[in-house]
């Protein structure tokens, strides 16, 4: 079984990043999990140069998805742990320790483009939406959004992109998906929930 674990860019200024992340990875322990980081505050420049520089908004995703690869960075540089753009480099990667990876999404994005498998480039697609492609694409068993919110338990995709707590275009590429679940990472007790199945 297979894991896509989005990480928000929101929580990575939590102070015990590292060994909270290690404790949410405990609840698929014995699964292939794969990390993909969202862009926080790397993505808010990207955006204040779309708006200075009236970048189209081709350029804007590109430069984006870009941030992202920062942001990775980060969480390589504190939990040690390799990155991959496609599935084969995976297989390798578990062949020989099964840690969980992290994608590297701008590599991962122009493997999937190339090969026919395209997202928009727009502001509507954001990396809560890049996960599920990640995760479509692999394809995934389930896909964890971590956020710095409670999980929206009574609330659908649709209003919970109203609300802001998932991109605009999420929930067009969530309905196919096999299992959404939900974590607050900054909650006093992290727990995964089941979200959308």
């Amino acid at each position: 079984m297979t894991v896509v674990f989005k990480l928000g860019g929101s929580v990575l200024t939590h102070p015990t990043l590292a060994d909270t992340i290690r404790t949410l990875v405990r609840y698929r322990e014995n699964e292939r999990c794969l990390f993909v980081v969202g862009g926080g505050a790397a993505a808010d420049v990207v955006r204040d140069w779309s708006r200075i520089h009236q970048l189209s908004e081709e350029q804007s995703h590109w430069l984006a998805i870009a941030s992202l690869e920062l942001n990775m960075q980060l969480i390589r540089t504190l939990l040690k742990w390799q990155s991959v753009a496609t599935r084969e480099q995976a297989e390798i990667c578990w062949s020989r320790d099964p840690s969980p990876l992290l994608v590297e999404m701008p590599a991962f994005a122009c493997e999937q483009e190339s090969s026919g498998r395209t997202i928009p480039h727009d502001w509507n697609v954001t990396s809560d939406s890049l996960a599920a492609w990640v995760a479509e694409c692999w394809p995934a068993d389930e896909l964890v959004l971590v956020k710095s919110v409670p999980t929206p338990r009574q609330r659908s995709i649709q209003e919970a992109s109203q609300l802001g707590l998932v991109d605009a275009y999420f929930p067009q590429i969530a309905q196919r998906l096999r299992r959404i679940s939900w974590c607050d990472l900054r909650a006093s007790q992290i727990e995964l929930e089941d979200w959308q199945s």
